[in-house]
This record gives structure tokens, sequence and C-alpha cells, in this order.
């Protein structure tokens, strides 16, 4: 069975920093692989991560991720070492390039040269991580030569967010994972194909690359409230942006509308613009034994690891089931 993951909710859900922490502590007693936690407009996803691996022992931890225009390569270095210190070697960096909407008006920032950034980001930090020195002559970063003051060697994966065809061969070619996001499954395959064809080209070991797709999951005992809580997800997905990523799967009609719907704050018609399509292509939804029939078609697809992200609508009692239902310590019918 492919590993599971959970995306631990936060604020965004109104969900208190207390309770994110002991949800944490239930996906692993439930036999959760890992634990992400997300960075928009709400709480530090280090911060966070840094209280759960104090409350945990064994699941894993990982950034879901962090973008790689709010902090500088050597910060984000410096937080991923003692990330792993905290945690004993259980933390995962998950970087991506972000959005022009959050990186310009909420953290002032230009969105320039996202791939070269994040490329020259992934190297910078591995620097860091050797616990050595930094000294780095690139096209848009021109560091050291500085000592590290930090313990090292540190182990720690780095893993990249890449919707697009050049982001996922940079994937391939530097990083330790891809995290793709609203890939339909029936293109999975092909994806990760690519990745693992850059890593071979770059004369990396291509089964050193994880992967590990994030899926909008959605489980109830009644079928229509998980698809009803799958629509709300994908529909605010679409509002912050996502819509862009889909259209090139062939649903950017119903994408679009989803997202000025929602920003024009009719959620409930922003939820109803999702097409049954959608739904199929890009969650996991209905019944614990549903969702536990999806969750075979990624690993069919060549997920090594399944990100469960939980709808941003779902109550406490929703999370409390999908960690029952679906968690590998505590599948119920």
């Amino acid at each position: 069975m492919v590993r599971l993951g959970l995306a631990l909710p936060d604020e965004l859900r109104d969900t208190p920093l207390e309770e994110t922490v002991a949800f944490a502590r239930r996906a692993e007693a439930n036999g959760f692989d890992a634990v992400w936690k997300g960075e928009t407009a709400g709480s530090n996803a280090f911060a966070v991560l840094s209280a759960v691996a104090r409350e945990t022992t064994s699941v894993r931890l990982g950034t879901g991720v962090a973008n790689v225009f709010s902090r500088t390569p050597t910060l984000l270095g410096m937080s991923a070492a003692t990330l792993a210190d905290l945690s004993n070697g259980r933390f995962t960096l998950g970087i991506g390039v972000s959005a022009p909407p959050l990186v310009e008006s909420w953290h002032g920032m230009s969105f320039e040269r996202p791939l070269r950034r994040t490329r020259e980001t992934i190297e910078i930090v591995r620097q860091v991580l050797a616990g050595d020195r930094v000294e780095y002559r690139g096209e848009v970063f021109d560091l050291g030569p500085y000592s590290v003051a930090l313990d090292g060697p540190h182990e720690v994966p780095i893993f990249n967010a890449a919707t697009g065809d050049t982001n996922r061969r940079l994937t391939g070619e530097y990083a330790d994972g891809w995290l793709p996001v609203f890939v339909p499954r029936t293109h999975l395959a092909d994806q990760r194909e690519s990745v693992i064809e850059a890593a071979r080209e770059a004369g990396r070991d291509p089964d050193a690359v994880t992967v590990v797709p994030w899926a909008p999951t959605a489980v109830a005992a009644d079928p229509e409230r998980a698809e009803q809580l799958a629509r709300e997800h994908l529909a605010q997905e679409m509002a912050m942006g996502y819509n862009r990523v889909v259209r090139k799967y062939g649903h950017g009609a119903s994408a679009d509308e989803a997202h000025e719907r929602w920003r024009d704050g009719d959620r409930d018609a922003a939820a109803d613009a999702i097409s049954a399509s959608m739904l199929d292509e890009f969650t996991i939804f209905g019944t614990p034994s549903d969702c536990r029939r999806e969750i075979g078609n990624y690993e069919a697809a060549g997920a090594d690891e399944l990100v469960l992200w939980p709808p941003v609508t779902a109550t406490s009692e929703d999370l409390e089931y999908l960690l029952e239902a679906l968690g590998p310590e505590g599948e119920r019918a």
C-alpha cells in the first residue's frame, strides 16, 4: 500500500494551532507516514512543525510548501537544519514557486525568474545543510564566502512542487522529490516518467526521486456530504489561482467560473460550478471504501506517498472521520 501523508488543518479552516498539533499526534497514532504544513497567509509552517516535532516521535514532517521568494535560501537552509535537529532527522523541506498574487501582494516581491530561483535555492540550501561554508555565484544569488555556524551535515530531502513541464524537469535534475498538485490521475504516470527521465539524463539515480502527489480528499459515511466537501475544496483552490493550472487539462470553463463565483462571495455557486469530471480527475471523495479504491489508483500510477488534503470547509468531526477511516491503523468500513 502506498504510504499516506496528511495535510494538517490550520487557521484557514478555523482550526486553532493547539488542535493542529493534536491532529498531527492523531495522524501518527493512526499510522500516517507524514504530516505536511502549508503556508500562505496564516501561521508559519516551520514554527508549527517545530511544535509538532516536540509532540511526536516517528511521523515525518514536511513543509507543503515554503515558497522560494519569502525566505532567502540561506534562511531556508538554517530553518531546515533546525527542524531536522528538533525532529531527530524526520524533516523534509518542500518548496515551490507559489504564485504571483501571493508573492507580490502578500510578500511585496517581484515574481521574477521563479524557476532559476528554485534551482539556485536548492543548490544553496544543500551548501547550508552540508554545515561548512556557503559560497555561491549564480544568476539570482551571489553569496559568501560565509561560514555556516551549524553542526553538520544534515540529511534533509528537498522536494519541489512543480506543475509545469520545465519545472518538472528541474525537479528531476536537482530535487529529491516531486510534490504534484492538481495533476489528474490519468496524467500522473506520464508526468512522473518525465521527472524520472530528467533525473536519468542528469546522471542521477531515478529511483532516488520520490513522487508525493497531493489529493483533495473528502470522506464521509454519506457520499453526498463527501461530494459537497470536495466541490467546496476545489472551488476554493480555483479561487486561489489553480484555475490556471487545470485549464490545460480541459477544465477551463468550470474552473474559471468557480474562481469568479468564489471571488465574488457566492461560494455555493462556486461549488456548483465544479464539474463532475473535475471531481473525478482531481479529488478523492466518497465513502471510506470509495476513497481506499482511489488511493489504490494513485499507487498504480506511480505515487510513492499520497498526501490526503482535507477540504477547507471540513469540520473537526470530518477530519477525525478521515483519520479513523483512512489511516492505516484505523480503517473502518
